[in-house]
């Protein structure tokens, strides 16, 4: 037996562009199926809330004017679920040599350092707390970034929601 005969039809069977569009059917029902029967990731069941404090340093001021109670951060390819609760801005602090060769801190008289502190949702059973796939670790440095800004960061502080 010929695998196809003279007609085209697979194992004399079926065409093989029928076959090929009945395949391609087949998959876009598996696929459609696949998309509305999984579990949507806002229906994780209970979270625990962590207050997450990023600071900026040594940045223009004006930028914390695009920071933005609410704003929601961006990572990869979309917005995540961490949300900025705070936006706070300090003269900015910086290490300078004296005459002396002694080094004193003294404030930047333009430069500011603005702290942003964000809101992140975490599993209960999660032994880590990720802001997109960065675990948020004090020290951790991270560019802050959303729909208005992209700036470097570090983590100083990590503190859980009181229930």
């Amino acid at each position: 037996m010929k695998v196809l005969d003279e007609k085209g039809r697979l194992f004399g069977i079926i065409n093989i562009i029928d076959l090929f569009v009945l395949v391609v059917l087949v998959v876009i029902v598996a696929g459609g199926i696949w998309l509305v029967s999984r579990q949507s990731e806002t229906d994780t069941g209970p979270v625990e809330s962590y207050y997450v404090t990023i600071k900026c340093p040594e940045l223009d001021g004006s930028i914390a004017d695009y920071l933005h109670v609410g704003d929601r951060l961006y990572y990869a390819n979309g917005f995540t679920d961490v949300v900025i609760t705070d936006v706070s801005v300090e003269p900015a602090k910086i290490d300078v040599m004296l005459d002396d060769g002694t080094i004193t801190v003294s404030t930047h008289p333009e430069k500011k350092d603005i702290y942003v502190t964000v809101k992140v949702n975490s599993k209960p059973d999660d032994p880590m707390l990720w802001i997109g796939q960065l675990h948020a670790t004090v020290g951790k440095e991270l560019v802050l970034k959303t729909q208005y800004v992209e700036i470097p960061g570090v983590i100083t502080s990590v503190v859980k929601q009181e229930q």
